[in-house]
Formats: structure tokens, sequence, C-alpha cells
């Protein structure tokens, strides 16, 4: 009987696990228009623990864009996380090359094809 209620016990605890949530998805853009809506988005995503971003569908980025990335990345690192960014590593890292920001941009944002 009481093996019975250790295993249902531990059963309870294996169900009660919280999944971690689908990372965050950037959209086409981000752009001036978009910088709004995305930095709440993000906010609360980092609110909750998670810093986990994905860009596979962003075509374009701004310099409000990028702005916006950097400023995540920096508001992860000060509740102790790293934001992570999936599949726009390209179209990133060459607009903040352009901007001189590659370096700084590396720094505060994983960076994943």
């Amino acid at each position: 009987m009481a093996s019975q209620r250790r295993r249902a016990v531990r059963g309870q605890r294996r169900g009660a696990r919280a999944r971690a949530p689908a990372p965050l998805a950037l959209g086409s853009a981000l752009t001036i228009t978009e910088v709004r809506e995305c930095w709440r988005s993000m906010t609360a995503m980092l609110d909750g623990g998670h810093a986990e971003a994905d860009g596979s569908a962003l075509a374009t980025v701004d310099t409000a864009g990028l702005q916006l990335l950097l400023a995540s990345g920096r508001a992860a690192r000060m509740r102790g996380l790293r934001l992570k960014l999936s599949g726009a590593e390209p179209l990133l890292v060459g607009a903040a090359a352009t901007l001189g920001l590659d370096a700084a941009l590396r720094d505060v944002v994983e960076l994943k094809a």
C-alpha cells in the first residue's frame, strides 16, 4: 500500500513539470512598426523566465529592430538569462555589421542558424 502511494506521488511530480513555452515568434518583419508590440511580448517572456525567440520567418529588420534585440538581450542578462534567437543569423548579423553592432549583438544574443 505504501509503495503504491509513493509511485502515485512520483507520477504526480512527473506530470506536474511545466513544459517550456514555445519560442517567441518574431514574424516576418522587425521594424519600427513592430517594435512596440514585440517589446511587450519580449518583456513578458523574460518576466516568465524564458529567453528564446524564433526568427525563422524574419525577412526585414531595421535599426529599431536591432535596438530591440540589443535591449532584450541586456534585459535577459539582468534577469540571469541569455536570449537565444534561432533562424535569422545571416540577416541579423549582416544588418548589425552594417551599423557596426555585430559584436554588441553577439555579446547579448545567442544566434543560432
